[in-house]
């Protein structure tokens, strides 16, 4: 089951957000986080790519993909249990839809999210298609 997904720029701001879960999470510490984390490994690693973060129940999937020119990490919070290559078919067809009609947006400084605001309603067409389970939910943590 997927729980969230998210997309951040360059410099680990938050772009888009979208949960399926009851969830306590801040989306915006989460991408500044995994975005630090990548930081990080790349001065320790340079010639590798952070992408996947995985705790006992949770995977979190790490997918920089270039849009518009400029990088964009796709971060997919799923349970461990979820077909990875599922997930992973569910990011390359979010990459095609940004990357197609919304590579300015994502790139904006200051972002617009509601800009993105059409991506919820291809996620839901999508996982409809794919018959996954998971509906938008609305979370009250983030500001």
């Amino acid at each position: 089951m997927i729980t969230s997904i998210m997309l951040y720029n360059e410099s680990g701001l938050l772009v888009y957000d979208m949960r399926f879960t009851r969830c306590e999470i801040n989306s915006e510490l989460v991408a500044a986080f995994v975005h630090a984390i990548n930081q990080f490994g790349f001065q320790l690693f340079p010639d590798n790519v952070l992408c996947d973060i995985v705790f006992t129940n949770t995977h979190l999937f790490i997918e920089p993909r270039d849009v518009g020119g400029r990088k964009v990490t796709f971060l997919v919070i799923h349970d461990v249990f979820d077909d990875q290559k599922e997930v992973l078919r569910i990011v390359d067809a979010l990459h095609a839809e940004v990357d197609k009609k919304h590579a300015m947006h994502v790139n904006e400084v200051p972002v617009a999210p509601s800009k993105l605001a059409p991506l919820t309603e291809f996620l839901v067409q999508l996982l409809r298609k794919l018959k996954r389970k998971e509906t938008p939910y609305a979370c009250s943590i983030d500001p």
